[in-house]
């Protein structure tokens, strides 16, 4: 995997746990279609969620993030998303914000060492924006993993999902969705972190992801953790990745626009 710039990273995923009940019987792998119906209601209203990030762990080119933000929805998944990323680097504690709406792409980021020093910038005038267009790397898709992701939602189902009591997740009671599916591929892009059901060629990266899902009563995520461990096909060392999502804010509106053209910039 190649070592992604603090502009690139997006959003990731830290474990909390929550206590879960009694588990029920197993249920049939359409547990979660009333899950994924939500979801899909809230694409097709051209909805909203804030959510707040955090990753820990990783093969190395991965990066201990935290992450909060909006995504903005239509019927097809994401179409905006408003993200500022802190990630902590060699030369200090690196920010970035993305905004990204439809294909186009706006960035600002820097690494600051422990005495207020910037170590890089991008734009090099802090304050500025770059702009690009999105490639597929940026674009959200049905590979990413990530629990309001229907494609990963599927997958889990799939593989044999069960179903508990939640508990409750700031005053609403959930239900709890588990399960574990093994993947011939992981891997990065900025978009986040995603998974591959086939396997084309030689694949840096393989292994199982342990998820679990908190969703309140009506069928929306609340919460999203997952255990990711990393292995080579041929063998050697195996890195484990844990990643947690809170959603909140489901529906109430969010506004994600581009940043005003002055301050725009092509200095890189």
């Amino acid at each position: 995997m190649k070592r992604m710039s603090v502009a690139l990273v997006v959003a990731g995923l830290l474990s909390v746990s929550i206590p879960g009940g009694t588990v029920h019987a197993a249920p049939k792998p359409e547990s979660l279609d009333s899950v994924i119906k939500a979801i899909k209601k809230q694409f097709a209203k051209n909805s909203s969620v804030r959510f707040s990030v955090k990753r820990h762990g990783g093969p190395p080119a991965t990066w201990d993030i935290k992450a909060s933000g909006a995504y903005r929805f239509k019927a097809s998944g994401v179409y905006a998303a408003d993200t500022t990323t802190i990630s902590q680097e060699v030369g200090g504690t690196g920010r970035s914000r993305e905004i990204s709406i439809g294909r186009e792409f706006y960035s600002q980021a820097y690494v600051r060492s422990k005495d207020g020093k910037y170590t890089w910038k991008s734009p090099s005038t802090v304050g500025k924006w770059t702009y690009g267009r999105n490639l597929a790397g940026v674009i959200w898709g049905e590979d990413l993993i990530n629990g309001i992701n229907p494609g990963f939602l599927k997958l889990g189902a799939s593989h044999g999902a069960t179903s508990t009591d939640g508990g409750t997740f700031e005053g609403a009671k959930t239900t709890l969705h588990s399960g574990t599916v093994t993947v011939p591929r992981l891997d990065e892009r900025q978009a986040g972190m995603y998974f591959e059901t086939e396997k084309e060629g030689d694949s840096s990266w393989e292994g199982p992801i342990t998820w679990k899902l908190w969703v309140g009563p009506d069928d929306l995520p609340r919460r999203f953790h997952a255990i990711i461990r990393f292995t080579h096909p041929e063998g050697g060392d195996t890195y484990t990745m844990t990643m947690n999502i809170i959603y909140r804010g489901w529906g109430k509106p969010v506004k994600i626009t581009a940043p005003p053209k002055h301050l725009i910039t092509d200095d890189r």
